[in-house]
């Protein structure tokens, strides 16, 4: 399935796909796959987009015959690594990337050497996510009001996790600090894996991210803090108390 500009850019969470496609995938009298399948996790392993790519390889191998499909992880640059690799790789359909949301920003922010857009054949829409912040439980706040009134009398010194530059945990965060009025210092991360272990290290008071930091909640190591967007995460709204 290929999604339209409109589609991408306002729906997609998560997708998969490849480098344009410039011929069929396969002729009429080749057997596709006949080889190795290569799907790119442009996050590291252990977090909650690594978990889905591995499902969606799991997958696709019963769906294709019991074809094999490995998951390379490619970490880093906001998860943009991913959809890099696809530059140097054949239109075969043998190699495949996970694409965040985030990605379809770049072209409008930054000079990039492909468009996600133009240059990538999109296959599927995968899932969607809910982000959220979270502290520490020996934070000095204990809600988001808390956390801005701190923010505001420490001027800079709030800091805290996300996914990457251009991200939506990252832009999300910074958007809401602009309009509530306060400033912070963000650190990029490789994905939510990396900033759980920052977050629960000490090493940062708040993440911002995806909401698999929710055991950690249930647990008392984290503090829910607030979901991003519009609505609730019913599971994630159980702050520690």
């Amino acid at each position: 399935m290929t999604l339209t500009r409109r589609q991408s850019l306002k729906s997609a969470a998560a997708l998969i796909a490849a480098p344009a496609l410039v011929s069929p995938w396969a002729r009429a009298q080749d057997r596709f796959p006949a080889r190795p399948i290569n799907l790119i996790c442009p996050w590291p392993p252990g977090g909650s987009s690594d978990a889905v790519v591995r499902a969606i390889a799991e997958s696709l191998g019963r769906a294709l015959g019991g074809a094999v499909v490995t998951v390379e992880n490619k970490p880093g640059a906001g998860g943009t690594l991913g959809a890099s690799a696809m530059l140097n790789a054949k239109p075969d359909g043998y190699t495949l990337t996970q694409l965040p949301l985030g990605i379809y920003r770049l072209p409008h922010m930054q000079k990039m050497a492909f468009h996600p857009v133009n240059d990538l054949t999109h296959i599927a829409c995968l899932t969607g996510y809910t982000f959220g912040i979270a502290c520490a439980a020996d934070a000095p706040f204990k809600t988001v009001r808390e956390m801005v009134a701190w923010a505001k009398a420490n001027p800079g010194k709030l800091t805290y996790g996300h996914t990457g530059i251009g991200t939506t945990p990252h832009l999300a965060f910074e958007e809401f600090a602009d309009k509530a009025g306060f400033s912070t210092t963000s650190i990029p991360y490789k994905g939510s894996a990396e900033i759980l272990q920052a977050i629960l290290g000490g090493q940062i008071p708040v993440m911002s991210g995806t909401t698999e930091f929710v055991p950690h909640v249930q647990s008392g190591k984290l503090r829910f803090l607030a979901t991003l967007g519009t609505g609730t995460s019913p599971q994630a709204a159980q702050p520690h108390r």
